[in-house]
């Protein structure tokens, strides 16, 4: 055995290197499989709270009657992040509505605030 090693040495090396190279590698495999599915996971759940954020703010603000143009912008920006991590219609559809709202208290709600308040 030792003189067939000696005078194969070199393929035994890399033999064991290659061994050791595809163990290596199938450890990784599995080690980025269970990234990216943790990576998709991540990715679910914060389109749903992005979700989650338009729904609050289409609540709160057709409640309202109007949408001012700070919580517009803030809208904006939920909606951009949602849409880019792929979110689907229905984010959307709360978004153009909450577009189609005035920026401002309409001047029938203004005169019912104002009678309650006298």
């Amino acid at each position: 055995m030792p003189d067939f090693i000696e005078q194969y040495w070199i393929e035994v090396i890399f033999g064991l290197i290659t061994a050791a190279i595809a163990a290596g590698y199938k450890n990784l495999k599995k080690e980025m499989k269970t990234r990216i599915e943790e990576q998709k996971a991540v990715k679910k759940a914060i389109t749903a709270l992005l979700r989650q954020a338009l729904y609050d703010a289409y609540n709160k603000w057709s409640e309202r009657g109007y949408c001012p143009i700070y919580a517009m912008e803030v809208c904006t920006k939920v909606y951009e992040q949602y849409h880019s991590l792929g979110g689907n219609n229905v984010g959307t559809e709360l978004y153009e509505r909450l577009k189609a709202l005035p920026t401002e208290l309409p001047d029938t709600l203004k005169e019912n605030e104002e009678q309650e308040e006298n």
